[in-house]
């Protein structure tokens, strides 16, 4: 199955992000029940075809977001994979989140706890699925086994028509497509599957913003349901490497926020390379990391710690894109409900 871009996916107050989706292979045996894993991706990180046009970024194209859907969906099989492109690259380089956390351009995050990150993601979430419900299901199947990989999922039609000029020969009864292959689509509702929430580089920088609602909302309107239902939906969170242009909160140290996190007990995994926790230039993400990973510990969140090394290898950009291909292999060995 190839991975469907989604133009401007609207949620909260007329927000939108473009969506690449990645569905999950197959169903899942009940009790069980399929779960929906958001990716925030860094710097860098865009489409293919953008990615191979820049004289730097080529050499990271492996790490595009159509692979890194592909990678995702590979490693969590049980999970259909969303991966949200930010609302602006500045600079053809520094990912904005503009819709999840304010910014400057550099995509330095100035967190506020009543930004509405998380009901943007319930409605992004919503609108995912249907957009997805409203495509023709032989547009699907035709994105699916038929196109190149750069095609958007809404130019779909354009493109069916000249596939069917082209076949129109071939016999109106042939079926080369199973409907199986897009099984998933009926009943999809993205915003009710158990959330998995990964943020690679930039990207944590949305992860981060989701702790300070959370502690809003526990402190400050505690008879919202609806965000407690919100906050309780999320089962894993995953911090891969997290890192941005600004010099402090990177990682988030304030014991009163992480003692909010800590008691929803969500699954909380920190995956980090000498890239960015040895920086000398940087001392400060270090020091954060590890006061951030100490102190959930200490207030007994169920958090788990990776360090990924390369002896010798010299620490540069590769290294630390390189988290995104281990990280999943390291935690498909835990054995808790989340990677079940």
């Amino acid at each position: 199955m190839r991975p469907l871009r989604l133009r401007r996916v609207v949620g909260l107050e007329g927000r939108a992000n473009d969506v690449v989706f990645y569905p999950a292979p197959r169903p899942v045996t009940p009790p069980h029940k399929l779960g929906a894993l958001v990716f925030f991706g860094g710097d860098v990180q865009d489409y293919p075809e953008i990615m191979q046009a820049h004289r730097d970024y080529r050499n990271y194209l492996k790490y595009n977001l159509e692979n890194t859907a592909r990678m995702l969906g590979h490693n969590f099989p049980t999970k259909h994979v969303v991966v949200v492109k930010p609302s602006r690259i500045e600079y053809k380089s520094f990912s904005c989140y503009d819709n999840f956390v304010p910014g400057n351009n550099a995509g330095v995050p100035d967190h506020t706890p009543t930004h509405s990150a998380l009901l943007h993601l319930e409605r992004l979430l919503q609108g995912v699925s249907c957009r997805l419900k409203s495509l023709p299901t032989a547009e699907l199947l035709e994105a699916a086994s038929a196109l190149p990989e750069e095609i958007d999922i809404e130019d779909l039609p354009v493109n069916l028509q000249k596939t069917q000029r082209a076949v129109g020969g071939a016999g109106a009864g042939s079926a080369p497509h199973e409907p199986s292959v897009v099984w998933w689509r009926e009943g999809l509702r993205l915003e009710q599957c158990p959330l998995t929430l990964v943020g690679f580089s930039k990207g944590c920088v949305v992860l981060n913003q989701f702790i300070y609602e959370f502690h809003y909302a526990n402190t400050l309107t505690p008879g919202d349901d609806h965000m407690r239902r919100l906050m309780s939906g999320i089962s894993a969170m995953y911090w891969l490497d997290g890192g941005h242009a600004g010099t402090k909160n990177t990682w988030l140290t304030a014991r009163s926020l992480l003692e909010t996190l800590a008691r929803l007990n969500i699954n909380i995994y920190v995956h980090v390379s000498p890239y960015q926790v040895e920086d000398e230039g940087r001392p400060w993400i270090g020091r954060e990391e590890r006061a951030f990973t100490a102190l959930l510990r200490k207030l007994g969140a169920k958090v788990k710690r990776y360090l990924h090394e390369q002896p010798g290898a010299p620490h540069s950009l590769h290294m630390h894109f390189e988290v995104l291909t281990s990280f999943a292999t390291r935690t498909r060995n835990d054995t808790d409900d989340d990677q079940m």
